[in-house]
């Protein structure tokens, strides 16, 4: 059913008289930066309601582009979220004790794996960092184009991503240019240069890319957001599905213990402070977050499955909602790595990180410029 025809919305039209339109947002993110800027500084908005990323949320709050929505929520509103969904707003949904955004997905990167290929070999689910390493000589075949891992690298919103997750792994957080980063970066050089796990070619290839080669045998296991669950089980992979070939297990755990496994990314309901229908756009906010609405809208798309109580009890324990179950109930759940200027941040780590791993500059070097460049954002 679609979503503006579901009851829960006509009755909502009905009760209040306002009716909700939903507009396709055009264009990429800084796109969209700078199209809600020059509108909020000219006082008005091309929407009353933004739904919105992570990576926007760094300057859509810093800027004061959004309404405050603290007082529209009720008292009890977060006792519907998980305690990692809670802790995850607190960092990248608020500002300044304001809350911005109230966030309707829950995205974390799984560790996808070859059930029927450990199986063969006899291989056990590696559990740590070191028995990874040990993955290259029992899978990779480079004669083949087959690899034990694979991944997602290459610069332009790619690269950031792996490098937050291994970082978060080794206990830290990469834009801090730590001890964290460093042993972060020296462990992804390993995998690719010495111990043949990750494949080198990782640095020109997008999701897409990699999927493709999982699905074509070319990969053991790898680090993927929820979206391959889709891609194995479309009309297209008929012919190659089977639930051994996309395993899911827990991500091997780092020197930053077991809780710093993963991390969530999330896009979420804000209202933009110069919305031509701000107190008719605060009822329909109201409306959005709601347990009701947040479960109701949860069952018409996967786009809006999160690990409140409400929506878990709506959307049942099969498919992306029982991964999502196994992660949050095994505690392996922690904070996606922050920067107030996310944009330029991430832009410096993925051009330094690469020439480091792609052997053009040394790892010393890596870390100097990515902490000179850094300081520069100050």
């Amino acid at each position: 059913m679609p979503l503006l025809t579901h009851p829960l919305f006509t009755d909502f039209t009905k009760q209040t008289g306002i009716e909700i339109r939903f507009v396709t947002r055009p264009g990429y993110k800084d796109d969209e930066l700078a199209r809600l800027s020059a509108a909020v500084g000219a006082g008005t908005s091309p929407y009353d309601i933004v739904d919105f990323e992570d990576e926007l949320t760094t300057y859509f709050s810093r800027a004061g582009y959004m309404f405050p929505l603290n007082d529209l929520l009720p008292a009890d509103f977060w006792d519907d979220f998980s305690p990692a969904m809670k802790a995850y707003s607190d960092v990248w949904s608020t500002y300044q004790g304001e809350l911005f955004r109230v966030i309707h997905n829950w995205e974390m990167p799984y560790w996808w794996y070859r059930k029927d290929w450990f199986d063969e070999k006899g291989v056990a689910i590696p559990t740590t960092w070191e028995e990874v390493r040990a993955l290259g000589k029992v899978f990779t075949n480079e004669q083949k184009g087959v690899w034990a891992s694979e991944d997602g690298l290459i610069k332009g919103g790619y690269m950031n991503v792996y490098l937050a997750w291994i970082t978060l792994q080794a206990g830290g957080n990469p834009f801090d240019v730590g001890d964290a980063y460093k042993t972060a970066l020296e462990y992804i050089y390993d995998l690719m240069h010495k111990d043949k796990v990750l494949n080198p070619a990782s640095l020109d290839k997008d999701f897409s890319r990699l999927m493709n080669d999982y699905v074509a045998d070319k990969v053991a296991f790898m680090r993927q957001w929820p979206t391959f669950y889709d891609v194995a089980h479309s009309s297209a992979n008929t012919y190659w599905f089977k639930d051994e070939k996309a395993a899911v297990a827990l991500p091997p755990v780092g020197p930053g213990g077991k809780a710093n496994s993963t991390y969530t990314a999330s896009w979420g309901f804000g209202l933009v402070k110069t919305a031509p229908n701000l107190d008719a756009a605060k009822e329909v906010i109201k409306f959005l977050v709601s347990p009701q609405t947040a479960a109701e809208m949860a069952r018409t798309s996967y786009w809006y499955v999160s690990a409140r109580k409400s929506v878990l009890a709506a959307v049942g324990d099969q498919g992306i909602p029982k991964l999502m179950k196994m992660y949050s109930d095994a505690g392996v759940v922690g904070i996606r790595p922050y920067h107030p200027r996310f944009f330029e941040a991430i832009t410096i780590l993925e051009d330094t990180a690469t020439d480091f791993l792609a052997d053009k500059i040394k790892l010393d070097e890596s870390l100097n410029q990515a902490k000179s460049r850094l300081a520069q954002l100050a």
